[in-house]
């Protein structure tokens, strides 16, 4: 055995003995699947914004013309039930994440360890808006964004865009459609 096949069973083997096998991994997991986030509340109120003296109907447009405006396209429209959702197909490769994973996969090529590299190469920004009528003039909308990444490899993970500024400076766009269309 070569002293680098030694070293890579030994690290292997010694990180496996520090885990605690979990007999109810299972449950646990699929009780996280579908689990609302801790601050699901928080974040419904950051991605919500009322607009005064604005009907559904005008809002829903304003903000089909916004989400076209930043290149997504409108994939399911229910105007009668306030929802719309878009998507946009964007590269998500990065240089720094290839030259780190291209070095990883060097060095352990050196030590004969096989290392196949992973990184990011495609991604899909999708963004979900329901409308809601407040009253007989008012009227609020929600904005909620959310990127599927997939890899060299074929694999995709979704990651839920939830930073203040993607939906405040959504509404932002729409705030100012709205105002020129007044």
């Amino acid at each position: 055995m070569r002293l680098s096949h030694f070293v890579a069973l030994a690290a292997a083997t010694s990180v496996a003995a520090c885990q605690q096998p979990d007999q109810d991994w299972a449950n646990k997991a699929a009780l996280q699947a579908g689990a609302p986030l801790e601050n699901a509340a928080a974040l419904r109120e950051a991605q919500t914004a009322r607009f005064p003296e604005t009907s559904e109907q005008r809002l829903l447009v304003e903000a089909t013309q916004v989400l076209q405006d930043l290149g997504f396209t409108i994939e399911e429209s229910a105007p009668g039930y306030g929802v719309l959702a878009g998507s946009k197909d964007r590269d998500a490769t990065e240089a720094g994440q290839v030259v780190g994973q291209v070095a990883l996969t060097v060095g352990l090529a050196l030590l004969g360890v096989r290392y196949n590299p992973v990184y990011d190469t495609d991604q899909v920004i999708r963004a979900t808006l329901t409308t809601q009528p407040l009253g007989t003039r008012d009227s609020q909308l929600r904005v909620s964004f959310e990127r599927i990444v997939t890899t060299n490899q074929g694999l995709s993970r979704v990651e839920r865009l939830t930073e203040a500024e993607f939906s405040s400076g959504f509404f932002e766009r729409v705030r100012a459609g709205l105002a020129r269309a007044a």
